[in-house]
């Protein structure tokens, strides 16, 4: 008869592994389990593209957490060739706005990326003013993740890369040779302004969760961040990135 998981992460929880909270390691694990069964679903988007090319998109008219999206994603573009830094960490944004599961409207990933080893990232924006706290976003960016990293949807964004990088203009410094890839690392990142987090440590709503942030280098093919980026006088979310720890 086998273990229970319940026994296994118990085994894994009592290896010494430092002075660490038990539960954020816990909940990752379970996260990723839970990532892996919904991999399995042949979640299929019935639209023409998923990775729908946003350069040329006139975004001037967004308003709210779309215009700080759209904002950062074109800043970027013009700046540094679509890529993005957190604190030293580089990612190349993809597209925003990504469609993933069925048709559905409001069901869209804010900002996509990729890694340097061809992992997927899922930004989640949210303002300050944004009634999600941030496990809950965290949760909605994994909810997109799923989807846009199941076999059918995944093999889309594969065939479409090309087609991407067939119409921007430069590559960024790194990216040359980096294509999505189904079994590499992939990632959620909530990115917000330091009100936002702020706002959520005064309720309990928001407390602790400081401890998933901090497991960003213990995990094989799932990771987790908190990022704060504030607003330029344009109301864009400015390219200044770090890494945000809560309490």
């Amino acid at each position: 008869m086998t273990d229970t998981r319940f026994r296994t992460w118990m085994t894994d929880l009592c290896k010494p592994d430092g002075d660490r909270p038990e539960w954020p390691l816990l909940m990752q694990w379970m996260l990723q389990e839970q990532l892996a069964k919904e991999q399995a679903v042949e979640r299929t988007y019935d639209g023409k593209r998923i990775l729908i090319p946003r350069h040329d998109h006139d975004y001037w008219e967004a308003t709210g957490e779309k215009r700080a999206t759209y904002g950062l994603y074109h800043n970027c573009l013009r700046e540094t060739s679509g890529c993005l830094s957190i604190d030293g960490e580089r990612y190349w944004l993809l597209s925003y706005e990504v469609p993933n599961q069925d048709s559905r409207r409001m069901q869209r990933a804010d900002l996509l990326g990729l890694t340097l080893s061809g992992g997927l990232v899922v930004f989640e924006c949210k303002l300050e003013n944004n009634g999600y706290a941030p496990i809950s976003s965290l949760l909605e960016g994994l909810d997109y993740l799923a989807a846009l990293t199941s076999g059918p949807n995944f093999q889309r964004i594969q065939e479409e890369f090309p087609q991407l990088l067939n119409s921007i203009e430069k590559t960024p410094e790194g990216f040359e040779d980096v294509r999505p890839t189904r079994g590499a690392c992939h990632e959620v990142v909530v990115l917000a302004p330091s009100k936002y987090y702020e706002t959520f440590s005064r309720s309990k709503r928001g407390t602790n969760g400081g401890g998933l942030g901090g497991l960003r280098d213990r995990s094989s093919n799932l990771r987790f961040g908190f990022a704060s980026s504030e607003l330029d006088s344009d109301k864009f979310f400015s390219p200044n990135v770090s890494w945000m720890t809560m309490v």
